[in-house]
């Protein structure tokens, strides 16, 4: 994420080189800059931006702020504390459940994403480490319980017409096997929610989305991320934004996404959210989209079998893969993602399982040194 926000440092205040390119480019000053999902800049490289969000969408990424939105609405969420950092350790002892606590930043350093600043606080200890990683990096953390259960979200969009909600999908967010972290690593749209599941999570999509529309006159894409718990879904933070799982729901659907995301932000554009959501609905494609940067540089693939449950192992009978595994070049080492066929991995259940053990056998392999990692458990209601 800090990558993303020098990118934009960079491009708010140029340096001269780069503002005589763009003026030399561009010297009568008619040229528009299409902002990407996470700009606030109303102006870039001294131009005029295209689909920015505004500063009042953007605050609801702020942690601190969003449980407040579930309140208003009635929207059942988890316990919680907004709290100095130094006084962290106190609420975490007030909330932990068996697996500890939860502790994110609030805004110090810029809007943040993919489990950046957060962290996994065990109930036996760690406040030390935590309290000082926070410190210099935020000034309040809000600490909540650690809830048990599969990680997924649900999404939609604003338009002048009205609120299109999509599907449910599964975050790829597992656990350090020792309990010593978490790893963000992607989504997937394999797993088919419970229909009670499914309708909760969309009823607290179509309610978010006409709030963002009646107080802020939001327009297009946003995200809500959770927990589905025994209790059912638990959200824990909105995305006024596209993000991953929004964006694979819609890639199929024959518009220029991007163009008409940053349209509708100007009000040049009043997508029909009945089309939109019925075109999503038909264009989905059961798939797993995960990533992983790692320091080791490798240049390799290979193909997966399933060996019972999730398991799997390496194979060089390609009839018998479930997709190979591929380690390519990154800015800073190298990058493992993959390919796999959904009819062999299994449509229906979570693919986190599966994804965990692909993970912990190409660390194996390539000597990546990540920790084991364990999915989070599917706890149905």
């Amino acid at each position: 994420m800090e990558s993303i926000r020098e990118f934009f440092r960079s491009v708010v205040a140029p340096a001269p080189e780069i503002q005589r390119e763009v003026d030399r480019f561009d010297p009568a000053m008619e040229a528009r800059v299409l902002a990407e999902p996470y700009a606030t800049a109303s102006e870039m490289v001294g131009r005029r931006t295209f689909g920015v969000r505004r500063q009042e969408w953007s605050a609801w990424e702020d942690k601190m702020r969003v449980d407040s939105l579930w309140s208003d609405l009635g929207i059942p969420h988890a316990p919680y504390r907004v709290v100095p950092v130094d006084d962290a350790p106190r609420a975490a002892v007030e909330l932990a459940s068996d697996l500890g606590t939860v502790w994110v930043a609030d805004n110090t350093e810029g809007w943040h994403g993919g489990g950046e600043y957060v962290r996994w606080v065990p109930p036996t200890g760690g406040f030390e480490e935590a309290v000082s990683w926070y410190s210099g990096r935020a000034g309040l953390v809000r600490v909540m319980p650690f809830l048990d259960g599969l990680p997924c979200s649900i999404h939609g969009w604003v338009s002048a017409t009205g609120v299109a909600v999509f599907e449910p999908v599964e975050i790829l967010i597992f656990r350090h096997a020792d309990g010593s972290g978490l790893a963000y690593s992607g989504v997937a749209t394999l797993w088919t929610a419970p229909d009670h599941t499914r309708d909760e999570m969309r009823s607290i999509s179509l309610a978010v989305g006409q709030a963002l529309r009646e107080r802020d006159d939001y327009r297009g894409p946003y995200g809500i991320d959770g927990i589905l718990t025994l209790d059912g879904f638990r959200p824990t933070e909105l995305n006024p934004r596209m993000s991953a799982g929004a964006g694979i729901q819609l890639a199929k659907v024959d518009v220029p996404l991007g163009l008409l995301m940053r349209a509708e932000a100007e009000g040049e554009i009043n997508v029909d959210h009945e089309w939109l959501e019925r075109s999503a609905r038909e264009h989905r494609k059961p798939g797993i989209h995960f990533g992983k940067m790692v320091r080791r540089e490798v240049r390799d693939e290979f193909h997966v079998a399933l060996s019972g449950g999730a398991e799997v192992v390496a194979t060089d009978d390609e009839a018998e893969s479930a997709g190979k595994v591929i380690a390519g070049p990154s800015a800073t080492g190298s990058y493992v993602t993959g390919q796999f066929d959904p009819d062999r991995v299994g449509v229906g259940p979570p693919s986190g399982p599966f994804v965990a053990a692909v993970l912990n056998l190409a660390s194996q392999r390539w000597e990546l040194g990540l920790p084991e990692m364990a999915a989070a458990p599917y706890l149905i209601g």
